[in-house]
């Protein structure tokens, strides 16, 4: 009895575990094969496959009939596409990874009743006023060798607190390195022109107060004891129970009990009143803004402390920020009239890039960044943090107007000077290799840069993903306050005689303003069209061509093998009947 076999068809692979099959001699007779390898197995799985995919060219090196240079061609071709297409799609993951984040202008103009009025602080220039404490005398004093020892303990105490407000090349070096935080405010607040003394009258939208300090309220910044409008009261800014407890920043005398709907990421509530805190403009132009007029006595102005320039500083700032008036600030000179154009600037951000990380998307959403002191996070507000952190590793104590945590040490005027080279230490740190490089004192100093480096290269200080700012387009010409007392015959009282002057103006340039907006360049979609676009360009790829990629390496790989058991399965149960018929 003879066997019969049938060729396979394409795609079905021969029983390999055969040891021979039955085919026919030339006479007739049943002769013995030998089994094809492994090697043949594969190469015949490979031959279905490029037969029966979709891939544009790989039919053509299947094919039988194809001859073997044609094959080497479409092998060359179908190799110079997957090599070009998986260049351009590096190209496009690079770009997808590295840069998915497009700034671009809103669509649609946004009020400026949508966001706050901004932040006013103003700060002298003149920090002791000279009927309180005549500054220049006791600076003669403490450094004169023979007059020194003359001085008490408590004027050379206080002229050491008040130098701190100075410039700092005026802070003694052999001063007091610490000091108790709570005697040097108490000192300035002594000492320094308090609101009834600087503001001769404020309006707010073309009203005018009966008192200032219905507008402005005291607070403590490195300058010293300043006057703001607008910024939110420590309640809503600060960590209260993180901080110390000997003096407070932010000293409001109203709104202590207004609620604060407004948020930095949600803006105002639909429902929220014209009239809330902080203040939003109800439109533009000199008649909806602020305005105050400030005043100062040639008799009280010292131009040691702060050198010649007289005057006031402003800053327009985030309600949500504390002012840094030692950075950033615009004069209002005296005797003249100061006009403030503002025009806000508002960065949001998609919330199709919270997935992305901040270092990709560059800026931190509100639950991604904790601060110690501040429940607000702004760059500004970390930034400071972080300045406390590093000064207070850095020279072993803080700068009075620095947040600062209850065991913390306040430095006096024999530690300025370390305080102002950690500043400049912080500025640069990033771009350092080495903070210890030019140091000498040995390990513990050492280490110590070392630990103030690290504790500057972990802020990252990046802006937050809504944020706003305040550009102030400035103009002036002269007040002469007395032209207007005379034109109106009011009386001007002796002690005006030696007065000067200022009057600011601050108010919103336009009605409406233009908001940038982070969002995404390239989403996941994005990528991945891109990518199919270019395989299918290519190599007529799609995604069923990834399905048919699998079945061929499961499914279809278990079925060809659960064939082949079966084909030898039959084979030998059929060599076992024909053995007694060929013995």
């Amino acid at each position: 009895m003879k066997r019969h076999t049938r060729s396979a068809s394409n795609g079905d692979i021969p029983p390999a575990d055969l040891e021979t099959n039955m085919e026919k001699s030339d006479d007739g007779s049943p002769k013995k094969v030998k089994k094809r390898g492994k090697h043949s197995l594969i190469k015949d799985y490979l031959v279905d496959y490029t037969s029966n995919s979709n891939l544009h060219g790989l039919k053509y090196i299947g094919e039988k009939e194809r001859t073997f240079v044609e094959k080497i061609f479409w092998i060359f071709m179908f190799t110079c596409c997957v090599v070009l297409c998986a260049g351009l799609i590096a190209k496009v993951y690079k770009k997808w990874n590295e840069s998915p984040v497009i700034v671009s202008f809103a669509e649609n103009p946004m009020p400026v009743f949508k966001i706050p009025y901004p932040a006013v602080t103003v700060c002298f220039e003149t920090k002791a006023m000279q009927s309180k404490y005549n500054f220049t005398k006791y600076y003669h004093l403490y450094n004169g060798s023979e007059t020194y020892g003359n001085l008490t303990d408590q004027e050379r105490f206080d002229f050491e607190d008040v130098s701190l407000v100075c410039d700092s090349h005026l802070s003694p070096k052999r001063g007091r390195k610490f000091g108790r935080g709570i005697d040097t405010v108490n000192t300035l607040k002594e000492v320094c022109p308090n609101i009834t003394e600087t503001f001769f009258g404020c309006k707010w939208k073309d009203v005018n107060k009966d008192y200032c300090s219905d507008l402005f309220s005291p607070i403590l910044t490195e300058e010293g004891i300043c006057y703001t409008f607008n910024t939110l009261g420590a309640d809503h800014l600060l960590r209260q129970e993180k901080l110390h407890t000997d003096y407070q920043y932010l000293d409001f005398a109203f709104g202590e009990n207004l609620t604060t709907p407004w948020t930095l990421e949600n803006g105002y509530p639909d429902d929220t009143p014209i009239e809330t805190y902080p203040h939003r403009g109800s439109g533009y132009g000199a008649k909806a803004g602020l305005s105050f007029v400030l005043m100062a006595t040639e008799v009280d102005l010292d131009y040691l402390c702060r050198g010649p320039v007289q005057g006031y500083k402003i800053l327009l700032h985030n309600p949500a920020e504390l002012p840094r008036l030692s950075q950033q600030y615009f004069r209002a000179p005296l005797s003249q009239e100061v006009v403030v154009a503002v025009k806000p600037k508002m960065m949001t951000t998609s919330e199709g890039l919270l997935p992305y990380s901040p270092e990709t998307r560059q800026c931190y959403f509100p639950s991604e960044r904790y601060l110690q002191y501040f429940k607000v996070y702004t760059q500004a507000n970390c930034e400071m943090e972080c300045l406390s952190n590093f000064t207070y590793i850095r020279c072993g104590c803080v700068h009075f107007g620095m947040l600062y945590g209850p065991n913390m040490t306040v430095c006096n005027a024999g530690s300025i000077e370390c305080v102002q080279k950690a500043q400049m230490e912080m500025v640069t740190v990033a771009a350092q290799t080495s903070l210890n490089k030019d140091d000498t004192n040995g390990n513990e100093v050492n280490n110590t840069l070392r630990l103030a480096r690290d504790v500057a290269l972990r802020c990252k200080c990046k802006p937050s993903c809504t944020s706003i700012e305040y550009e102030a387009e400035t103009s002036q010409a002269d007040f002469d306050w007395r032209a207007i007392f005379t034109s109106y015959q009011w009386p001007i009282a002796p002690e005006m005689n030696d007065t000067y002057m200022t009057r600011i103006f601050i108010f919103f340039k336009e009605a409406q303003f233009i908001t940038s907006r982070r969002s995404e360049l390239y989403g996941q979609t994005d990528f991945l069209a891109n990518c199919g676009g270019l395989l299918g360009l290519f190599m007529g790829f799609s995604f069923l061509s990834v399905v048919e990629i699998i079945y061929f390496l499961t499914l279809r790989l278990w079925c060809a093998l659960w064939k082949k058991k079966s084909k030898k399965r039959v084979a030998d149960e059929n060599q076992t009947k024909v053995k007694p018929y060929i013995d």
